[in-house]
């Protein structure tokens, strides 16, 4: 009877039409000059590869959990075992604030155990909310976004990260967004005073 019960999970929730992300937070500074986003929708990697988003850029996002398929919808499921992601800015960053929404569907991602990670430490989200349902049951797909807060550590520079998974199988991750807010480079912020001194001068 528990088989069965697993594999009508397993059926429903990798047969399951993707949802995208339901009423994510975007924040106002995305597009930014001094701002990071990617997005990912369609999975390819389930076993520990890099995923590479398919909007933006910046970051790649990896499972290390066991025994995760690709499902015919492009979602990233843990049909062998519980899910866990990792998601790494592929250079240094001096981040100031962070969001990070996802979207999953079947046995739900821990979302009291969502954290992002820079320069040694663990950093717990600044506010976690549940931003849209839909598909009801059981199964239904959720969106859930996150917000973290740098200011302690503003100035420092280095690879940003986020962890986040699932506790059990059949859990589905179906997308993914990251946008990250940085202080500008020393270069950047000397090439803005020399405009903003040029400007003057022109006056």
């Amino acid at each position: 009877m528990r088989f069965l019960a697993s594999i009508v999970a397993v059926s429903a929730v990798t047969g399951m039409a993707t949802a995208d992300l339901i009423n994510p937070l975007v924040p106002d500074w995305r597009g930014d000059a001094n701002a990071t986003y990617a997005y990912w929708d369609s999975f390819t990697s389930a076993d520990g590869g890099p995923n590479f988003p398919e909007q933006g850029g910046g970051f790649q996002l990896f499972n290390f959990g066991q025994g995760a398929i690709i499902a015919g919808s492009g979602n990233l499921y843990g049909a062998g075992g519980a899910l866990d992601i990792h998601v790494y800015s592929l250079g240094e960053l001096a981040p100031t604030e962070a969001v990070l929404s996802f979207s999953f569907l079947g046995n739900p991602i821990d979302t009291s155990d969502v954290q992002a990670f820079f320069n040694g430490s663990y950093i717990d989200p600044l506010t976690s909310e549940l931003r849209g349902e839909s598909g009801g049951g059981g199964f239904s797909a959720q969106t859930w976004s996150f917000t973290y807060d740098f200011s302690n550590i503003a100035g420092d520079s280095g690879s940003v990260a986020f962890f986040f998974g699932s506790e059990l199988a059949n859990s589905s991750l179906d997308a993914v967004s990251v946008d990250v807010l940085s202080i500008p480079a020393p270069g950047a912020i000397a090439l803005l005073t020399l405009a903003g001194l040029g400007s003057r001068r022109r006056r």
